[in-house]
């Protein structure tokens, strides 16, 4: 035994996965207690928490802990680190799944609203990975799961924050793979297409063309393929024939097409069917021009007409 299996030996290891009580994440939750996987849930709400753990637990025979906790913010970050102190555990796999999405006209969205998708869905993968993955790395064991989108392949319209946040997400899984290639550690990037969750509902997408017309997964079928890709070290998991071959061509189509089409395919519209379009506020209309500063002068200095 090396000096650090001496130093956890009293914890045992666990999978701490964000995001636990819906979607994509209980589903991941589900595929890793079916093979005995300890787990710790991570999320807002602690009534869901403690159900989605009694289900597992009983489903599973594997321990199942949760911790309630705001991850858009630094303190809600380290809860998890002390959650898992709290009940003698430490983070053998990390699955960075917890996220929200926004739809509609950027300049309609509200800014702190942006700032918390940006904490949360960016901000708690960078602090949670930096928590750790310093400890995989010195076992010589472990992984991390991060949950992107197909949309952090390309610029949407529409989902412009939600888009560059999952790029963010991607990026650095992308990176960090390679930094992890030699020390044991797996760190892969999950990157589901349309999905049958509750997501888009919430972010006031549900009636856009995308859903209608791109094909879905169940969250149930995309976690199988995410955990059977993750143990094998797949880095960049793309699940579904048609949403790998879409990563492929969008290499080869210039934006000049591809943006629009995405556009079309994400325009937010309402209950019937209608385009929604931008609010007018009475800021809108031509930038008001502003005299230009006085410069003070000096020796050599005249000023133009």
């Amino acid at each position: 035994m090396n000096e650090i299996d001496k130093k956890i030996e009293p914890f045992a290891p666990a999978v701490v996965i964000t995001g636990a009580t819906q979607g994509i994440g209980r589903a991941l939750a589900e595929e890793f207690a079916r093979v005995g996987h300890a787990l710790l849930l991570v999320a807002r709400d602690e009534a869901k928490l403690a159900e989605t753990a009694r289900e597992l637990s009983a489903a599973h025979g594997v321990e199942v802990r949760f911790a309630a906790t705001d991850l858009s913010t630094a303190e809600g970050c380290a809860g998890v680190e002390e959650a898992l102190r709290r009940f003698g555990l430490y983070a053998d796999i990390l699955v960075n799944n917890a996220a929200m999405m926004m739809a509609g006209f950027f300049q309609d969205q509200d800014v702190a609203k942006i700032r918390r998708l940006i904490d949360l869905d960016v901000g708690a993968a960078v602090d949670l990975t930096l928590r750790f993955l310093p400890g995989m790395v010195a076992r010589g064991r472990g992984g991390v799961l991060n949950v992107a989108s197909m949309e952090g392949f390309m610029p949407v319209p529409y989902q412009a924050a939600y888009a560059a946040a999952k790029a963010s997400v991607l990026s650095l899984s992308r990176a960090l793979s390679y930094e992890t290639m030699y020390t044991g550690v797996r760190v892969s990037v999950l990157a589901p297409g349309t999905t049958a969750t509750g997501l888009h509902a919430k972010a006031g997408a549900e009636n856009s063309r995308y859903l209608v017309l791109l094909p879905a997964m169940t969250s149930e079928e995309l976690a199988r393929i995410a955990y059977r890709k993750f143990k094998r070290g797949k880095r960049v998991i793309v699940p579904g024939f048609f949403n790998r071959l879409g990563v492929i061509a969008m290499r080869f189509v210039p934006d000049l097409l591809l943006v629009p089409f995405v556009g079309w395919l994400f325009r937010v519209r309402d209950a019937e069917g209608n385009l929604q379009w931008p609010r007018v506020t009475p800021s809108t209309g031509p930038a008001k021009r502003h005299p230009a500063p006085e410069i003070a002068a000096g020796p050599g200095y005249k000023r133009q007409a």
